[in-house]
């Protein structure tokens, strides 16, 4: 990505502490928002800065989504089955790197990010 990436902010808490546990981890209960060590998203940690960079040219889908928590830009690549989610900055041009994981389970199953495809953006914001 030519614009700059930074860690989500959440008040007074560490920034990086917070981007790691989203990396590392997956939510296992969401009411309580548990979260619980995910090997398969640990062993790709390296993965996140070759996808950000986009060194990968093929098989790799950038985009951007109205969710119900607002725009989100999605680097999928389909071959690798693997997602960075990053949320575009209001007031500069920059992102939040949100998260980034294996696509596993029922959204592989569904194409989960195949059908947000289909609704995305017309440009990547």
């Amino acid at each position: 990505m030519e614009k700059p990436v930074f860690p989500t902010p959440k008040g007074e808490q560490n920034k990086m502490d917070i981007l790691f546990t989203h990396l590392t981890t997956v939510i296992v209960d969401k009411k309580e928002r548990r979260r619980d060590f995910d090997i398969k998203r640990s062993e790709r940690l390296h993965w996140v800065r070759y996808h950000l960079d986009q060194r990968k040219t093929d098989d790799l889908m950038v985009f951007s989504v109205k969710e119900p928590e607002g725009i989100r830009t999605y680097i999928y690549d389909k071959t690798e089955n693997y997602v960075v989610i990053l949320e575009p900055l209001r007031k500069t041009a920059g992102y939040y790197l949100l998260t980034a994981y294996y696509v596993e389970g029922r959204d592989a199953k569904r194409d989960k990010f195949e059908k947000k495809y289909k609704r995305r953006l017309r440009e990547v914001l």
